[in-house]
């Protein structure tokens, strides 16, 4: 395929809407470092609470209760992240000649993603409602993985314990209950029902870009001589995430798990469409925040894992609107 053709698949228009999602992404984000370089107080775990357990929790009810429950939506997403984190943690194991059970926590911060800061929001910014609550089950499931899994690989160990102690699990079953309760309530309670939905509704948006603040106050905090530690993980979380979550897209298609056809269900086939599109874009998140331990408002983390943060940071201004060009011409046009 020669650049000509290659470009032709895009369409300025998508190229404009692109830039329009992801320019305003950046600019709060670099208001987060800015906020995290200058905030001589530390808030760091202050935010972190906030986000934790007041506005994540609202944007994943106010999300879910008025999306449409599809238990092979959440199947599908569910068996992608088992494969992504897999292959990842497997490939990081071996490219950062870590130890299995004994090696460093680099290991996660090259192999998991910022699905609970970075994800959510850009969802929303880009596919709207059924977006955000894609990128709710995609963060869930990335959670189960690190608890479980990833921490196996590194510790030896799980920590179920720390999984079911996170508000937001909570929500997403709230939320679903509320989005299948066949129930029909009294009037003056479907008023205050009503009232309570604004209110989380509210909060919620104010959520998104507290969200992007999050992601980036703990880079206000990092030094740029870190970088140097952290390039093979950083530069592996953000180029190889997407590629997997290609190959994950591709098996979908091929074994008939995801379906293709547009007929007359356009709207299940732009279901499909933004299912595989959420899992291409999850895949091409820089490191989780998960990677800056905190103990009290003190960053706990190596200066290699912190590297790898910063390096994943870094490289994603140019693999997320990468990933969001493969999305437009290999996800919505095929």
């Amino acid at each position: 395929m020669t650049s000509e053709n290659f470009l032709s698949m895009v369409t300025p228009l998508e190229i404009h809407m692109m830039l329009r999602a992801f320019i305003p992404t950046v600019i709060i984000v670099i208001v987060g470092i800015i906020i995290g370089k200058w905030d001589s107080a530390r808030h760091q775990l202050t935010l972190k609470k906030l986000t934790h357990y007041i506005f994540l929790p609202c944007l994943t009810f106010s999300a879910l209760h008025r999306h449409v429950f599809n238990p092979a939506e959440i199947l599908q997403i569910a068996l992608a992240v088992l494969i992504i984190t897999g292959v990842l943690t497997f490939v990081s194991v071996v490219v950062l000649r870590e130890k299995f059970q004994g090696g460093s926590r680099n290991i996660l911060a090259a192999a998991y993603m910022s699905s609970g800061t970075l994800l959510p929001p850009l969802a929303f910014v880009l596919f709207g409602n059924e977006g955000l609550a894609k990128a709710i089950y995609f963060h869930f499931f990335i959670l189960l993985s690190y608890h479980t899994f990833g921490l196996w690989v590194v510790d030896g160990k799980c920590d179920l314990k720390g999984f079911f102690k996170t508000p937001f699990i909570y929500l997403i079953l709230l939320g679903i209950a509320a989005a299948i309760s066949p129930f029909s309530m009294p009037e003056i309670i479907e008023e205050f029902a009503w009232l309570s939905e604004k209110g989380i509704d509210l909060t919620a948006m104010g959520g998104l870009p507290l969200l992007f603040i999050t992601f980036g106050y703990p880079l206000g905090l990092l030094h740029l001589s870190d970088a140097k530690g952290g390039l093979k993980g950083g530069l592996l979380r953000v180029l190889a995430g997407p590629m997997v979550a290609l190959l994950v897209v591709y098996i979908y298609r091929k074994s008939g798990l995801i379906g293709m056809e547009r007929g007359y269900d356009v709207l299940g086939y732009l279901d499909n469409r933004t299912t595989e599109a959420l899992l291409v874009l999850g895949g091409a998140m820089p490191t989780s925040n998960y990677a800056m331990r905190l103990e009290g408002d003190e960053v706990k983390a190596g200066r290699v894992e912190t590297g790898t943060l910063l390096v994943s940071s870094a490289a994603s201004i140019i693999t997320i609107p990468a990933a969001m060009l493969l999305i437009l011409m290999f996800i919505f046009k095929n």
